[in-house]
């Protein structure tokens, strides 16, 4: 049984939670109903009973979680382990939960050391973090400013990661509402296309509610959660949503700037040899300054010449 893979998608979750439900009512009523004493029922459902889409059906009928004995007819193939598999996983998000909360309680004392400057900036993020209720945080800036560098410090504390330009099945408004993150971070947030997403999105920052519509049955849950996102412009953003953001304009690092803090970035997060690190920021900072590239290259590139090997290929191939 292949579930653990499945089970970030809120519809898998609660389609099997439905059918767990139907299931185990259905062997009730054969245990005490008088006309089914003495048969060998078993808990067979329709996809009218759940009621469930097909194309969730599928997906677990093809990772072995549902059998179908008969054309129009399933069954758990085993339940008990379905129902360990879906609190397991429950488990696993409260303790995510509850580690951000920790997180954010006592910060670590070398968050954002690796980003130059910004002292005062540094300073109001720590502040929204340790504070009671909410403060959501906007970083704009073109490419290799330090927006991304404060995102990807603010992750270690547990925080949910979304690239708002990444397409996925599973939105920003199903993340809201199944994991209910302490913080979530949303890079590119002026890409945000989906209107549904966007509706989540404001209502979570300004009520702390998340609300879902499904099968024409409304669900509401409520958490607090702090947002701190990123993007290139303020243009394709609607007022409203700039409107429960405290906005903060980054520049761009200069050349040399960007040496520095990609060395020190690679150093102390990455574990790269200083001198390899400062060798890979050099290389890099000749035809961009993004950190993330310079991140790319230290994965795959090991030595100087490694280096210059990967970033040849990169250097022939870039630009269409």
């Amino acid at each position: 049984m292949n579930l653990e893979n499945l089970l970030g998608n809120p519809e898998i979750r609660e389609t099997l939670k439905k059918i767990i439900e139907y299931e185990e009512k259905q062997e009730q009523k054969f245990k005490t109903d008088p006309a089914f004493q003495g048969l060998d029922m078993k808990p067979y459902w329709s996809l009218m009973d759940i009621p469930a889409e097909w194309h969730i059906i599928k997906k677990l009928m093809f990772a072995g979680v549902v059998e179908r004995p008969a054309k129009k007819w399933y069954i758990l193939k085993d339940r008990e382990s379905v129902k360990k598999a879906l609190e397991e996983y429950e488990r696993r998000m409260e303790e995510r939960q509850q580690k951000a909360i920790e997180t954010t309680q006592e910060l670590p004392e070398d968050l954002f050391d690796v980003i130059e400057g910004y002292d005062d900036l540094k300073e109001f993020i720590k502040m929204s973090l340790r504070a009671d209720e909410p403060v959501h945080v906007l970083l704009v800036g073109p490419p290799g400013t330090a927006k991304s560098l404060f995102l990807m410090e603010i992750e270690r504390l547990g925080a949910r990661f979304i690239t708002a330009g990444t397409s996925t099945k599973v939105g920003i408004r199903d993340i809201i509402y199944d994991e209910l993150p302490r913080i979530l971070i949303i890079d590119e947030i002026d890409k945000i296309a989906d209107p549904n997403d966007l509706s989540a999105l404001l209502t979570w920052m300004e009520h702390g509610r998340i609300i879902i519509t499904k099968h024409g049955l409304k669900d509401e849950r409520q958490g607090k959660g702090w947002v701190f996102a990123a993007a290139n412009t303020l243009r394709r953003l609607p007022p409203e949503l700039i409107d429960r953001f405290e906005v903060f304009h980054v520049k761009p690092y200069t050349r040399e700037q960007f040496i520095r803090v990609v060395t020190g970035y690679l150093t102390k997060r990455k574990g790269v040899p200083e001198d390899l690190a400062r060798y890979i920021a050099e290389k890099v900072q000749e035809y961009s300054i993004s950190v993330r590239e310079a991140i790319r290259v230290s994965r795959v590139a090991k030595t100087k010449d490694e280096v210059d090997k990967v970033i040849g290929i990169i250097k022939k191939y870039k630009g269409g």
